[in-house]
């Protein structure tokens, strides 16, 4: 077993599959795309236990080395990182068949979920704590690299970021990639290009369209037909509208003209957010080092 305390990740290996180890039993699968399989679990000694497992499955036929490196990856991000708007993971290791993480199981289920039924309350909100989050992770110097609403999980009136899967831990905040990861329409102009590119940068787009999902209420993955997005900015928001300021700045096609997660804390500050984000400092003084802006 790995306990987040430790400095270093040991893998142990174990001769019983996860359940067996753990007493659980197994729910709801919520997510299959081989190898990776995620299912929700509860404790056999006390069903108001809820868990989820997400397992990268062993396979002769798939690269193993591509496997293990994947769920290293991801953990090793997982086992840095600690705030309340991001997912923890509470244990790991190697099983017979699959290498495995637990982690928590959140009822409400995604973003995505409760776009239609969002007010704007609920959204400043939600906004807010995705920033401190974000913000968090890059002065961790890690890239999410797949910020999505699918990937932005609820409970009790309150984000967290999921699926780490993608995420890089980058050496300085100057490191650029090559690679392109995450979903098509989250990915930002750049990543379409041959040359490097910003990670950071890229992350900021990202939560430029989660937040245009967020205001227009609508997941851009389920539109048949869309308008660029920014043209529904353009022409369905004020011209002196703050969401108008914040998605023109985040969306914007060249990643040096795009704000940085600091700049955008900052602006929203100045504005009709900065009760937000002092009611978020007031209400959680113990993770107030994860989400001041300076």
């Amino acid at each position: 077993m790995y306990h987040l305390e430790r400095k270093t990740l040991e893998l142990q290996n174990y001769k019983e599959e996860i359940c067996q180890v753990h007493h659980f039993e197994v729910g709801t699968l919520l997510h299959y795309n081989y190898p990776i399989k995620v299912f929700q679990v509860r404790s056999k000694l006390d069903h108001n236990v809820k868990k989820v497992i997400k397992a990268y499955y062993k396979d002769s036929t798939y690269d193993d080395k591509k496997i293990v490196k994947h769920f290293l990856s991801e953990v090793a991000v997982l086992a840095t990182i600690h705030h309340p708007f991001i997912m923890s993971m509470d244990f790991m290791g190697s099983f017979p068949r699959y290498f495995a993480y637990v982690m928590p199981f959140y009822e409400e289920g995604t973003l995505t979920k409760v776009l239609p039924s969002m007010h704007q309350e609920m959204s400043d909100e939600y906004f807010v704590q995705l920033c401190a989050a974000v913000n968090y992770l890059h002065n961790k110097k890690v890239a999410h690299r797949d910020l999505k609403t699918d990937n932005i999980l609820i409970t009790d009136k309150k984000v967290v970021i999921a699926d780490f899967g993608l995420s890089d831990i980058l050496p300085t905040e100057d490191t650029m990639a090559t690679k392109r990861k995450g979903t098509v329409v989250y990915m930002s102009p750049e990543q379409f290009l041959k040359r490097p590119f910003d990670p950071f940068k890229c992350d900021m787009f990202a939560l430029g369209v989660v937040y245009w999902c967020m205001v227009f209420k609508v997941n851009v993955l389920n539109q048949d037909t869309m308008e660029p997005m920014m043209e529904t900015v353009r022409t369905k928001l004020s011209p002196t509208s703050i969401d108008r300021l914040i998605l023109t700045n985040l969306l914007e096609y060249q990643p040096e003209e795009r704000l940085s997660i600091f700049e955008l804390i900052f602006l929203m500050e100045e504005s009709c957010f900065s009760h937000r984000i002092a009611k978020l400092k007031g209400n959680i003084q113990v993770f107030y080092s994860y989400l001041c802006v300076t």
